[in-house]
């Protein structure tokens, strides 16, 4: 009888400790944070963006999500790929960015020595393979031990959006959504945010590029809550005149777009359509309809893949589109298939 009470006690004491650890770990992120540039590159001398842009949007699925995976919480039954396999992803994500040099990049779920990933550090990784680059990273998920799933927990997570470019911005932002999960739920979970770099233009005005992961697994009106947030910034852009564009893995499809019914009855993940009401008119979506850009995790990838589309553009109304288009890489290296936007401003 004593030894069982020591084992409950014991029990019960760890499991303190961990919640007393994720308590005091807990990323808790402003609502505005200015981010430093990783490259190392000198920005002191002002920079002038070209009228003329290409800026590649990839939800590189932290190099662990290729081909050859599904995911537990989508419905599959893996949690990590092997580390060779890992490494290959991330070096063939780099050589396709490379293949198309743009002027900008936006990627999300970018890894930082994440035990998902091997604690490959994926944000240095880029910055080595583009030394010419300017790099910011703004977390959105940050937590000392993920306790799921039980069996194979996914343990340390660092992981943010990324921004990366040869001109040197003037300020770059975070800023968080909203949107938030109940607590404890919060502290072993992803915490939203838009990261945003602001350009000089030649006419001596400025451009605001963002880069956005919106909610996936919505508990009730998050989505909402951040896109009714984002129309609150870019109304403000238009009433100084100040032209946007924003591009990200939106976790919606966009506006005439239709799903098929294997979309929207997946009971572990289903897209929704992007409520452009909530915008109200502040800017127009960009996207590619002749592809998909994400194939549901709930088995690798193959023929009977569920595809989708979530990754795109909003710009404002003085950004001119030459072409939008989705690359086709059959899911290799991620779970999302990266979109190219070649624009004038």
């Amino acid at each position: 009888m004593h030894t069982v009470l020591y084992v409950l006690a014991a029990v019960a004491a760890i499991f303190l400790v961990f919640l007393l650890t994720a308590v005091i770990t807990d990323y808790r992120p402003a609502e505005r944070e200015m981010l430093q540039d990783r490259s190392g590159l000198s920005s002191d001398t002002a920079e002038v963006l070209p009228d003329s842009l290409s800026i590649l949007c990839w939800n590189i699925g932290y190099g662990g999500l290729g081909d050859d995976m599904d995911f537990f919480y989508d419905g599959g039954t893996q949690v990590r790929t092997s580390r060779e396999r890992t490494q290959a992803n991330i070096d063939g994500i780099i050589a396709e960015i490379r293949r198309h040099s743009p002027d900008i990049i936006l990627l999300q779920e970018v890894d930082e020595c994440s035990r998902r990933t091997y604690r490959i550090n994926e944000v240095e990784m880029l910055r080595r393979a583009f030394p010419d680059y300017h790099i910011y990273l703004a977390y959105n998920y940050k937590s000392f031990f993920v306790p799921i799933p039980v069996k194979a927990p996914m343990g340390r997570v660092a992981s943010g959006v990324v921004l990366m470019s040869r001109i040197a911005p003037e300020e770059v932002v975070r800023w968080q959504y909203p949107s938030r999960f109940p607590w404890p739920v919060s502290m072993f979970n992803l915490k939203r945010c838009l990261l945003t770099a602001t350009f000089r233009l030649a006419d001596g005005g400025s451009i605001v590029i963002g880069n956005t992961h919106n909610t996936a697994y919505d508990t009730g009106g998050m989505r909402t809550a951040e896109i009714r947030w984002l129309c609150e910034l870019t109304s403000s852009l238009a009433s100084h005149d100040t032209p946007f564009i924003i591009g990200g893995d939106w976790n919606q499809y966009p506006p005439e777009y239709i799903p098929g019914p294997a979309e929207t009855s997946n009971p572990h993940f289903t897209t929704v359509a992007l409520d452009t009401a909530l915008l109200r008119g502040t800017g127009r979506v960009v996207w590619d309809p002749s592809a998909r850009t994400l194939r549901h995790l709930n088995i690798p990838y193959g023929p009977e893949s569920v595809l989708t589309v979530t990754d795109y553009f909003y710009i404002s109304p003085d950004v001119r589109t030459s072409t939008v288009r989705t690359i086709d890489l059959s899911y290799k290296h991620s779970d999302h298939q990266p979109v190219l936007l070649r624009c004038q401003l």
